[in-house]
């Protein structure tokens, strides 16, 4: 009984967006900086000296112990990079499912601007610049209009 209660509550528990952004940057973060050790790993500096030097013959090549050091290295490092991988791909179904599911209002504001105050006079100021715009442009074809040709012949 106590399960269903908790069921009807999910809607109720929907996700902030400074959550969900919170959320996208930890991840994307991660997911670069796993890159990033990846990179680090298979570009070692160190190997790659080894192997410059192992052609001209004065040290030896890398011991087997150091390439499956590096290959343990990459294993958990593609491993975390598919996990990160994973959370995104969760975290882009969750906020599809509130949006779908209409825990995510995207019409607020303009639901809101009738009641700001702020939003009006803002309102006011493109419907003003707007008259303006109008009244100009009918002076410019007022003006010019003897000049066009609007029968498609010429004068």
């Amino acid at each position: 009984m106590e399960t269903s209660s908790r069921r009807d509550n999910i809607p109720d528990a929907v996700p902030t967006a400074k959550f969900l952004q919170a959320r996208i940057t930890a991840l994307s973060t991660t997911l670069i900086k796993r890159l990033e050790n990846i990179f680090a790993v298979a570009l070692d500096e160190t190997a790659a000296e080894a192997t410059n030097s192992a052609t001209s013959g004065s040290q030896l090549p890398p011991s087997l112990t150091d390439t499956a050091v590096q290959q343990f290295q990459l294993d958990v490092e593609s491993a975390a990079v598919i996990r990160a991988a994973e959370e995104i791909m969760m975290l882009t179904r969750t906020m599809k499912e509130i949006w779908l599911f209409g825990g995510l209002d995207t019409l607020e504001k303009d639901h809101d601007s009738d009641k700001n105050p702020e939003d009006e006079a803002v309102r006011r100021k493109v419907e003003e610049d707007v008259r303006v715009v109008e009244e100009g442009f009918k002076k410019f074809l007022e003006k010019y209009e003897t000049s066009l040709d609007l029968d498609g012949q010429n004068p």
